[in-house]
């Protein structure tokens, strides 16, 4: 009698033991879950706000209220990189052109994230370094230009007058890590084209 209890009592140690990673399995798939997908919601928000600025601006390029102040289509690209570009637009539709630049900055502008690929993405009205604003955090910020024939054209642009469209690649990612894994978001435009580019 006393040799059968002493294996009801481990088998049941065993199955316990069982049961009870099982359950610690099941609490840390369902934390990873809520984890992943809080951030993915998160991060498909902040892509959406970035988008939405960025966008917004560069379907104006050259774009200005008082047709007085219009600039030749030619004149309205100042500079474009790969992952800058700077254009002249009517940002506030008061007939006063602006100058807008945006551009990548270095991963030690963000001393507050744990993910190293985290850059900031910076948005500069008029050259002023006081009205420099940081619009979203990205991991990949890419323009990919396009002349009137479709024709790829390689970045930094020598003669920005040339572009008639661009391609434009935002990534962000999660700035904290769950099992060192970060959530990604990808967005990509193809062919974003400004009416202002053509020729009046």
């Amino acid at each position: 009698m006393g040799y059968t209890t002493i294996l009801d009592i481990i088998g049941a140690m065993v199955i316990g033991g069982i049961l009870l990673l099982s359950l610690f399995t099941i609490n840390d798939n369902t934390v990873q879950s809520y984890f992943y997908y809080n951030a993915d919601f998160i991060l498909q928000r902040d892509l959406v706000d970035i988008i939405l600025i960025v966008e917004g601006d560069l379907r104006r390029i050259g774009y200005c209220a008082d047709p007085d102040n219009l600039i030749p289509p030619n004149k309205t690209i100042l500079s474009a990189d790969s992952n800058s570009i700077t254009f002249v637009t009517d940002l506030h539709k008061t007939g006063k052109l602006d100058t807008v630049e945006y551009r990548i900055g270095i991963p030690s502008d963000l001393p507050g994230t744990t993910n190293p690929r985290d850059v900031p993405l910076y948005r500069i009205i008029n050259n002023n370094g006081l009205d420099k604003s940081v619009t979203g955090v990205v991991t990949e910020f890419r323009l990919v230009y396009s002349d009137a024939l479709g024709d790829t054209i390689n970045a930094p642009v020598a003669t920005p007058g040339e572009i008639q469209t661009m391609e434009l690649s935002v990534k962000v990612e999660n700035a904290a890590a769950y099992n060192q894994n970060y959530s990604n978001a990808y967005w990509r435009q193809v062919r974003l084209a400004s009416k202002n580019l053509k020729s009046r």
